[in-house]
């Protein structure tokens, strides 16, 4: 999900800064912008014959604005020269963006396609400080031409041009409002692709998270489900099985009470004949011998009931490991080795952080106590008692959480006497 994330934002900014390049390409120079394009274009080509003079020196020769008319006064009457001037003051009235304006010079030139990176530059440069309105009529003539009257007479006639120039590029930007329509239904099909890229992106990560919040839920209620029948299968085994062992114990005790009551009633009958044979006296005598007949019989009672105690035990052992009887560890954190560096029976406040359930005694399933002071010392230092034995997305960051959910419980086994993280367990806070 993040990376279907992370890719629409990639394409939401690719394609803004697609609509801003187009869109400050697709702007109409103004008529002045234009014209000192053109004069740009030109310098670069007087740059690339090898007689032009630098950029300062014909700013401060005439100004920063100037056009072809003020190249011309500078650079004379070279044929090759007037040639190219003369192709590009055919172009000087008419209108368009910068790559327009880049595209039309290097077509005039036969080396354009070396001058378009730079003279695009210098124009837009200019653009960025200059609104095209310092170009109005021819500046300054060259001082070495400034007593030539055809110097006056053409700047006369460039004034004239400009002026027709202006009335001429306010009915072509008219008509190019309509050429350049497609333009900015670029940049509005751009703008409804990124915004519905956006609520694409958005209605995706609500949709994530609900499922995820629906996943958790189920993983939670299934936990809580196995531990009750945990508990519910410890109460039964504890409670239910020693009560019946218990009732069986008594009922053989009984048993052999009234055994041994009917072998003592046969021993006395067989008794009595003989002692009506006997003088009285003898009798008498004979007495403390039943007396010690039954006190051994009673010994025999105690020794049968003695052992039939020790007997329960071995039964309810028996029996528990046939009914797999889980058997419940809680161990420290772990330590560098992943083993759990201490293990209880009882739960231990301010050490126990995991519960184990074993029911072989060599591997078993462990989770995060579901109590609120072993979550409150495992986020404290989580780096110290949980990312050894759990993963989660941002396991290290605690701030403002109080609960440890486990999503997924971690498998451990018994080896050299510690118990061994083998996977993971799987937490989030909360």
């Amino acid at each position: 999900m993040k990376k279907i994330l992370f890719t629409l934002l990639c394409i939401m900014a690719t394609m803004s800064t697609m609509g801003l390049s187009a869109q400050d390409n697709a702007k109409n120079l103004n008529p002045g912008q234009w014209k000192h394009g053109l004069a740009i274009g030109a310098q670069w080509i007087a740059r690339d014959m090898g007689f032009a003079q630098a950029e300062e020196q014909v700013i401060s020769r005439t100004n920063e604005n100037y056009t072809l008319d003020d190249l011309k006064n500078m650079y004379g009457s070279r044929d090759k020269w007037m040639t190219v001037y003369n192709k590009l003051k055919a172009h000087e009235n008419e209108s368009g963006d910068i790559d327009k304006l880049v595209t039309t010079v290097a077509a005039e030139y036969e080396k354009g396609a070396v001058i378009k990176n730079g003279m695009k530059k210098d124009v837009e440069k200019y653009n960025a400080s200059h609104d095209g309105n310092e170009v109005g009529a021819t500046t300054a003539p060259d001082p070495a031409a400034s007593n030539n009257a055809d110097a006056a007479s053409t700047t006369i006639t460039t004034t004239n041009d400009s002026t027709a120039a202006q009335d001429k590029n306010a009915s072509d930007d008219k008509k190019d409002d309509g050429s350049h329509s497609g333009g900015h239904g670029f940049l509005y099909l751009l703008s409804i692709l990124g915004l519905a890229l956006g609520a694409i992106g958005t209605f995706l990560a609500l949709q994530a998270r609900k499922e995820n919040q629906a996943i958790m839920s189920d993983i939670n209620g299934d936990i809580n489900n196995m531990q009750k029948q945990l508990d519910k299968m410890r109460s039964s085994l504890k409670n239910d099985h020693p009560v019946t062992l218990g009732k069986a114990a008594k009922r053989d005790t009984k048993l052999n009470e009234t055994e041994a009551l009917a072998q003592t009633k046969k021993i006395d009958f067989g008794a009595k004949p003989a002692q009506k044979q006997e003088p009285k006296k003898e009798a008498k005598k004979e007495e403390p011998k039943n007396e010690v007949k039954k006190e051994e019989k009673k010994d025999e009672k105690k020794d049968e009931k003695k052992e039939i105690k020790k007997e329960e035990p071995k039964q309810e052992e028996k029996k528990a490991t046939i009914l797999g009887e889980p058997r419940i560890l809680f161990m420290a954190k772990p330590d560098e080795d992943d083993n759990f560096s201490r293990s209880s029976s009882q739960y231990e406040p301010g050490n126990s952080i995991f519960e184990l359930t074993t029911m072989d005694g060599k591997s078993g399933s462990f989770t995060v106590i579901n109590k609120a002071d072993a979550h409150k010392l495992a986020l404290l230092m989580p780096g110290d008692t949980l990312t050894r034995a759990c993963s989660g997305n941002n396991i290290q960051s605690t701030a403002g959480k109080s609960r440890i959910i486990t999503d997924r419980a971690g498998r451990a086994q018994l080896e050299n006497g510690k118990w061994h993280i083998v996977v993971k367990a799987i937490v989030h806070y909360d």
